[in-house]
């Protein structure tokens, strides 16, 4: 599990040296931030949710977890999984989920790391 969470590392900080389309939004993502609710993106396929939530966080400390990941789905352990996170993102301040509807009961896992001020 610590090789598919590095290896996620890897493809986040690529992908945020990537050049890309600026999208004009009615939101403020400095004062969404600030809010310490879950944030849900939602909509079709393939319109730049997963780009959007990068973008909103670029800059910040933030670690990444992508449920499209076979490796990371069948080596699920969240305790396990919250530990290297740990270790690969010291001090993280948000946590991005990707594709977390891939996980079975995702929901009930997001909320416990919401009482847990994660």
């Amino acid at each position: 599990m610590r090789t598919a969470i590095y290896n996620q590392r890897l493809e986040r900080d690529k992908l945020l040296t990537q050049p890309y389309l600026v999208r004009h939004t009615e939101y403020d993502f400095d004062t969404l931030l600030q809010n310490h609710n879950v944030k849900l993106i939602t909509g079709p396929r393939r319109v730049g949710k997963s780009t959007q939530a990068l973008l909103m966080l670029k800059g910040r400390n933030f670690a990444y977890l992508n449920f499209d990941d076979n490796r990371l789905l069948e080596l699920w352990d969240e305790d396990l999984a919250m530990s290297i996170l740990d270790e690969i993102y010291p001090g993280y301040e948000f946590l991005l989920l990707d594709e977390v509807q891939n996980l079975k009961g995702w929901d009930v896992w997001v909320s416990k790391l919401y009482r847990r001020g994660v």
